[in-house]
């Protein structure tokens, strides 16, 4: 019985830790890991900036690393469970410190997946370890732990990290974007910030979607140029469709689908898995939030606006 508890105490510790690796990286991993975890909450605890993309990377891969060595047997009593107890009292040390100072925003342990509380937080740490402290204490020594197994464990879940969210995502780094040679106009979408659209003139999606940007342009500054590339499905539609929207964007028409061996049509550019109204963020050429469709991956003009200002 007890074993099944101490195994079942074990999952819930795994499932927190990755949970909490998972929800940095929400809803997007540049948009997660750049904005709510480097900007909302390293940088202003003091950190270099030059420093903060590893430190970032660092601590996500550590509680990768965590929420699966925990489950084995490798060090876990001499080095998996004491790191995590002191990962959690030093995280609990800042979120003290935030509650001192009346900060009752939310901390960015689960990003924006699971909005917290410093307090909240600081409670849910404090359980946490109690957890852990009983864990260790009803673990025994792993007479058999091999430290060379543990450390490429460790070396394989870092370069996953590392691989999935390399440090040369950052915008400032310009990169050609793979829809730049389907764009016709004088507009750059490889410099600085462009939202590139695919929208059909009669989809009712797409005309909401462009009215959202006309007032979103009309009340952030500097708002990104727009670009929009037709379809020719209803082409004679799109004087209405920028009368809706309220405003005139650079915008070109291209065939919905060539039955030829050229990527040169509509269908073909966008993609056949996406769907109208299709909302591309670009920064430099680099893809920051791809929004498509009406489902899951819909365009929602609030969190664009989060992104842009």
């Amino acid at each position: 019985m007890k074993n099944k508890i101490l195994f079942t105490s074990r999952l819930v510790i795994s499932a927190l830790f990755l949970l909490s690796a998972i929800a940095k990286l929400y809803p997007t991993p540049l948009y997660g890991i750049t904005k709510i975890f480097e900007e909302g909450q390293l940088i202003p605890m003091g950190f270099n900036e030059a420093l903060v993309p590893y430190l970032s990377r660092f601590i996500i891969g550590l509680e990768f690393f965590i929420a699966f060595a925990v489950l084995q047997k490798n060090y876990l009593k001499r080095i998996i469970l004491p790191t995590s107890i002191s990962l959690l009292v030093l995280f609990s040390l800042h979120l003290s410190y935030q509650i001192f100072l009346g900060d009752k925003e939310n901390c960015g342990c689960f990003g924006d997946l699971i909005p917290m509380t410093p307090t909240e937080a600081l409670i849910k740490n404090i359980i946490t370890i109690l957890i852990l402290l009983y864990i260790y204490k009803g673990v025994s020594y792993y007479q058999k732990s091999n430290i060379s197994n543990l450390s490429i464990q460790f070396l394989l879940t870092y370069l996953f990290v590392f691989a999935f969210i390399p440090i040369q995502m950052s915008t400032e780094t310009k990169t050609v974007s793979s829809y730049s040679s389907y764009v016709v106009g004088d507009i750059d979408i490889n410099d600085g910030e462009k939202i590139l659209c695919f929208f059909d003139a009669g989809c009712e999606h797409c005309m909401d979607a462009a009215k959202s940007l006309t007032k979103l342009s009309s009340e952030i500054s500097d708002f990104p140029k727009i670009h929009i590339i037709f379809s020719d499905l209803e082409e004679e539609k799109i004087v209405d469709f920028f009368k809706y929207a309220g405003a005139e964007y650079s915008y070109q028409v291209i065939p919905f689908y060539n039955e030829d061996d050229e990527v040169n049509s509509y269908l073909e550019i966008l993609g056949y898995e996406y769907e109208n109204p299709a909302i591309i963020y670009l920064n430099n050429g680099n893809q920051i939030r791809f929004y498509d469709g009406t489902g899951a991956n819909e365009y929602k003009e609030e969190e664009l606006r989060r992104l842009i200002e």
